[in-house]
This record gives structure tokens, sequence and C-alpha cells, in this order.
């Protein structure tokens, strides 16, 4: 009987055992189940982020290059800048691209067809220049420069880069004096430099049919952080079909045209959002603002015609141009070790050292003076590799020994000491031929 009930303990322990065991290693196959699970999901997370990225990437690289500036910049500030002049130096500047550089520049500017305008003076300018360093003549391809002149009508310029004073005044000239001093000497003497390829225009326009003066007064305007002003607003009445009107349950829009010269029109369109301009803007379209403007109303459509209230504003601003252009794909143009500029010159690398954009705009009773300039400053990187090597300063400013000897046999000639040199008020009247 004894025994009986030794061999049941021992069976019961056994089965426990067993029970044990096999509790463990079904713990062990979810814990390694839960695992891979996790890494596949973290995987999946991952793999998420990396395309949400990459969209974010794509979605810059082709967005409309007409807006892209205002999103890049959607800071909550007056803000101007000029698609039509960003576009035409992007342009020169892939005539002398290859290999990715240009592939770059090429998806920024998809299938850009670039208008030509004829200047009209002290009304219209556009023009596009390339100011060439005079000891970079022999250097820079011919195709490259006759390209410009054919394809941009772009005047050739060679300069010595000894200040900024001629690219300032070419500059001031073909934005019609309202762009002034925008590089500095320091960025055009730097001996790296060896072109700038720039676009300037700029516009002094009249409406067609202008704001009486008399009518211009303070008016309440509200600020983006719900605050208002007393801004200066401009009045009219009008039932001329040289303005027009839209409106929904987003937005008003109005559009002014601008007078008629020699064949040019232009018109001036304001597109205000119900509410939230930062967000409109974020989700703006080319396709949007399209919309609006076919589905412009005229003052002459309208039975008791518009009536026209907008402030008067006048400021200047300047793009964060190579950020900008970076985040939107262009980067291999401003790395000295990846651009590919070789259509501009075979004999040395090219990168862009500096890019600029700078425009301004006076809004007023009269009509609108605005104007833009873009500017790549091309440089070599010739000069970029390891630290510059400066020589060391040797400065004999105390009485000291003098020798004149024979270098092949060492034979001393002279040995001398100096200590009161010569007296400048008493030599200075023989050197006034340098005054």
């Amino acid at each position: 009987m004894g025994g009986h009930k030794q061999i049941q303990i021992r069976l019961v322990t056994l089965i426990f055992i067993a029970v044990v065991i096999i509790a463990g290693i079904i713990t062990m196959i979810v814990m390694l189940k839960n695992k891979g699970k996790s890494e596949k999901e973290s995987n999946v997370i991952n793999g998420i982020n990396e395309m949400q990225e990459s969209n974010i990437v794509e979605e810059n690289t082709t967005a409309d290059i007409e807006l892209s500036f205002l999103k890049l910049e959607n800071q909550k500030q007056n803000m101007i800048y000029s698609p039509l002049s960003i576009k035409y130096a992007l342009s020169m500047l892939k005539e002398g691209a290859n290999g990715t550089t240009k592939e770059q520049i090429e998806k920024v500017l998809k299938d850009t067809t670039l208008t030509k305008y004829e200047n009209i003076d002290e009304v219209l300018s556009l023009a596009n220049g390339v100011f060439i360093r005079d000891a970079y003549e022999e250097i820079i391809n011919e195709y490259y420069v006759e390209a410009l002149e054919n394809k941009y009508n772009a005047e050739i310029k060679y300069d010595g880069f000894k200040s900024a004073r001629n690219i300032n005044k070419w500059i001031e000239n073909k934005t019609l004096g309202q762009i002034k001093n925008v590089l500095s000497d320091e960025q055009v003497t730097d001996p790296n430099n060896r072109l700038a390829l720039i676009n300037a225009l700029a516009i002094d326009m009249e409406w067609k049919n202008m704001f009486d003066t008399a009518k211009t007064y303070g008016e309440e305007f509200k600020l983006e952080d719900g605050s208002t002003m007393s801004a200066t607003m401009l009045h009219k009445e009008t039932s001329s079909g040289a303005a027009a009107y839209y409106k929904d349950d987003k937005v008003t829009a109005l559009s002014m045209d601008l007078d008629t010269y020699e064949g040019t029109d232009l018109e001036f369109v304001a597109i205000m959002p119900n509410n939230n301009l930062p967000e409109y803007i974020e989700t703006l379209t080319k396709e949007n603002v399209d919309n609006i403007i076919e589905n412009l109303k005229p003052a002459s459509a309208t039975k008791n015609g518009l009536k026209i209230s907008i402030p008067k504003f006048s400021f200047d601003y300047e793009l964060d141009l190579e950020e900008d252009l970076k985040k939107l794909g262009i980067t291999d143009a401003f790395d000295y070790e990846l651009a590919d500029f070789s259509g501009i010159s075979n004999v040395e690398d090219l990168f862009v050292g500096e890019a600029i954009h700078k425009a301004n705009i006076d809004f007023t009773e009269k009509g609108v003076k605005a104007a833009a300039v873009t500017v790549f400053i091309m440089e070599t990187s010739s000069a970029m590799v390891g630290e510059e090597e400066k020589p060391e300063e040797v400065k004999i400013d105390n009485p000291f020994i003098y020798l004149i000897r024979d270098k092949n046999t060492s034979e001393l000639w002279f040995v001398g000491t100096v200590y009161e040199p010569n007296s400048w008020d008493d030599d200075k009247t023989s050197y006034r031929v340098r005054y």
C-alpha cells in the first residue's frame, strides 16, 4: 500500500514538472512571436516615416515654382519676390550645368517656358546680364557665352571685379532705379569669384483707372494675430471692365488692370482668404489661383459696379534663396565637390557661391512700381581644399644689424647697423607725385 502511494507521488511530480516545462516552452514561443511582430511593426513604422520624409522632398521638388517660395517663407511678414526673375536666372544657370546638377535644376524648372518682353523706357525693363572676371575670359566656354546671348539676349560684361560698383550700377539701371547696392565690395572682390549671372526686372505702371487721393483715408485693417490697425486705405467705385472680383465661402479676390503699354497688359490680383492666411498658403496651388482668375467677374458685368477698398503698401524683401532652392532639391549646385558646371568651363570646377534675390514694391493711388533682381555668383572650387596658408609676418621695427654678402662665396661685402632710419617728415616732399 505504501509503495503504491509513493508511485502516485512520483507520477504527480513528473506531471507537474512536465507542465512547467511545457508552459515555459509556450511562453518562449509567444515571446519570440511578439518580438518578431514588434520588429516587423517597427520596420513598418520606420518605412512609413521614410516614405513621409520622401514625400515631403518630392512635394517640394515638384511644387509650382511660382508659389514655392511663398510656401517656403510663409512667416507672417510682408514679402515680395519675382518668379520670372528666378526662372530666368535658373535657366541661365542650367545652360552651363551637366549631370545631376542639371537634372536637379530641370526638376524644379520642369517645362518652364520664358516669356520675352520688349523693354519700354521708364515703364518696363527685363534684362539678363553676365559679368565675367577679366582673367576668366580665356577660360570660360565660348559656346556657353553664345547660348546666353542667343537664348536670353544676355549682356556680356567683362569686369575687373575690383569693386561692386559696375554690377550695382547695371542692376540699378535695369530696375529703373528701384534697386540699388545689391552687392558689397567684399562679395565681388573675392579672388575665387569668376562670374555673376544676373536677371533684373522692373515695372513702373499706372492703373487704367486710378484712385482719387481725396478718397484715401485711415480705415481699420485686421492683423493676423486678431488685433487691428488703422491702415492707409485707397477707395474707388467703378463699373469698368478694368476691375473684377471673385467671392466664395473661402476667399475674396480683386483684379485691377494696369495701363496698356505697347501691347503689354499687366494686372494686379489680390486674394484674401476669410481667415488664417498662413494655413491657406500651405494648401494653395497654381490650379487654385488659375480657377479664381478664370472666374473673376468684371465690374462692368455687375449691376451696380464695384466699391473697392484696398490698403496702400510699400516694402522690400530678400529671399533666403540658397536655402529655398536646396529645399526644392537643387543641392549639388552649391556643393563645390558635387557641382558640375562643366558647360561653363572645362578648365576650372565651379559652384554657386552665393544666390541672391531682392525685390520691392510701391502700391499707390497712381499705380504700381515693383522691381526684382536675382544673382548667382559662380566661384571656383580650386582654392577650397585645405586651409588657406597665410604668410609669416616679418616686421623690422627696431634697431638692427645688416649685412651685404656674396651668396656664392659667403664673402661679406658690407656690415652695419641701423638705429634711426630716415624721417618721413624730411622725405615726403620728394614723393609728391604719389599724391
